[in-house]
């Protein structure tokens, strides 16, 4: 899809608009996308990461180049033709030799066409890759994102523990004076019950 929109992309800036700005050349091309295709171009994030990429225009340059060299006509003549035929006998009876030769190699060629039966792309890997590296940048965000949430609950919890700190150290003033006041208020009993008693004493010898 990123290779379509390059595409439709790219006819938009041959039109040579004046006046056009880049910005409009990109709605452009995603409305030509949606109306040939019948969907939106939902990859723009990515397209702007690919569209500085050296291999990302070195991909595309290069499908064009093959697009080209398949599309152009071909002639032939009888002599060609001959020609054409010789070579193909001359490379069958070579391929031969070289299968009896090497029977490896035609084993590991076998392998090779096995594994590159699903082929990617240039364009579809620097695709693929560049959204790895979103993931791996929103995957760091997030975890960016919980430790300042962490760090905030731990600043929080820090302030409500120095809070509780000093309401206990209020408390324990408080509860300090308290016992000192009864202190204070059961010596002054104790003296003045001490007065009374001597008091009493005093007159009943007299």
């Amino acid at each position: 899809m990123v290779n379509k929109f390059c595409g439709w992309y790219g006819q938009v800036q041959r039109r040579a608009q004046s006046g056009t700005t880049e910005q409009d050349k990109v709605l452009q091309a995603c409305d030509v996308l949606k109306k040939e295709e019948e969907k939106s171009f939902t990859l723009l994030h990515c397209w702007n990461i690919l569209k500085h990429e050296q291999k990302w225009h070195e991909a595309c340059a290069n499908k064009k180049q093959k697009t080209s060299s398949n599309s152009s006509p071909r002639t032939s003549t009888p002599a060609a033709n001959a020609s054409g035929v010789a070579a193909q006998e001359e490379g069958a009876s070579q391929s031969t030799d070289a299968t009896n030769a090497r029977p490896d190699g035609r084993k590991k060629e076998k392998e090779r066409q096995r594994k590159d039966k699903n082929p990617m792309s240039p364009g579809e890997n620097l695709y693929m890759d560049a959204m790895e590296n979103l993931w791996v940048k929103k995957k760091e965000v997030e975890e960016l994102k919980e430790l300042k949430k962490k760090e905030r609950n731990d600043e929080r919890i820090a302030i409500e523990m120095k809070r509780l700190q000093i309401k206990m150290d209020a408390e324990k003033e408080r509860c300090d004076l308290q016992r000192e006041e009864l202190e204070l208020r059961k010596r002054i009993e104790e003296k003045k019950w001490k007065q009374r008693r001597k008091g009493l004493i005093c007159s009943e010898k007299s």
